[in-house]
């Protein structure tokens, strides 16, 4: 048969519109709105209602109602979950460690660097909605990570040249004590001028040896200590106790399950 198999199975209901629904099968945040609107308005769907990013959802929660052919419906429902699932996992993870944190300490995550170009800004969407922020500090800032600490052979003359481009910019270094003990580097990095350290190693004890240094040598109060590795949500308290400045969370939350939404047709549009 010549005929494509939908085109066969939807000719009897050619000169009807089909309301339908995408409820949320789980508690979290909703994300991806403006995609979904931009591709409902593609597949010729007529929105009734469309929930905002950022709203706080429920299982059981209407995210987006809209009536169309039974073609335009069964496309939705291949395209539309896979729109809104991974970006309102996302958000709902920021969400759970902003909330976790309660204003103790600024929550970060970068690793929207670590997925594909295409889909950065969303995620970066998603983090940001649900209270995380996406950079280390909001002024302009020079960061060295591991690879340009090596390139230099060590921190402190790969601070000293990043200075040197523009000594306004804050200068945030990625310290792991790979060449000499995390609390040398630290001072190292302290004394070349910048102003985050970054312990990227997951262990609370690089972060304590790093802060006693700080403390013990009245430098403390000049820089901000991020901490960073493998972070958990059940971590946080340690962190905060331990007297980190910023987490900067990774696959916690950019890996993030996807929220599980289903589409449901409801009734005919007489």
């Amino acid at each position: 048969m010549c005929v494509e198999l939908r085109d066969y199975l939807f000719l009897p209901l050619k000169n009807k519109n089909f309301y339908f629904s995408i409820t949320s099968e789980e508690n979290g945040m909703f994300a991806g709105a403006d995609k979904v609107r931009e591709m409902a308005n593609e597949l010729g769907l007529k929105v009734v209602y469309l929930a905002k990013d950022g709203t706080v959802i429920n299982k059981g929660s209407t995210v987006f109602e809209a009536y169309g052919t039974a073609s335009a419906v069964i496309n939705a429902e291949e395209i539309l979950l896979g729109l809104i699932g991974k970006p309102s996992g996302v958000a709902t993870a920021s969400l759970k460690f902003y909330n976790k944190a309660d204003g103790r300490i600024k929550v970060v995550c970068g690793a929207w660097k670590k997925v594909l170009p295409e889909i950065r800004p969303l995620l970066r969407h998603s983090i940001a909605l649900g209270g995380c922020s996406i950079r280390m500090c909001d002024e302009p800032f020079i960061y060295l990570d591991k690879n340009y600490i090596r390139l230099f052979g060590n921190i402190g003359d790969a601070v000293k040249r990043a200075r040197g481009y523009d000594p306004t910019r804050l200068i945030v270094a990625q310290l792991r004590g790979e060449n000499i003990p995390i609390n040398k580097e630290a001072e190292e990095a302290y004394k070349a001028g910048a102003k985050i350290l970054m312990i990227d190693t997951g262990n609370l004890m690089d972060l304590k040896l790093a802060l006693d240094v700080a403390k013990n040598n009245n430098w403390r109060e000049s820089v901000e200590f991020a901490f960073a590795g493998g972070i958990k949500i059940d971590m946080i308290d340690d962190i905060i106790d331990m007297g980190a400045d910023i987490i900067d969370v990774g696959r916690s939350i950019i890996d993030a399950p996807m929220l599980d939404f289903k589409l449901d047709v409801k009734s005919v549009v007489e």
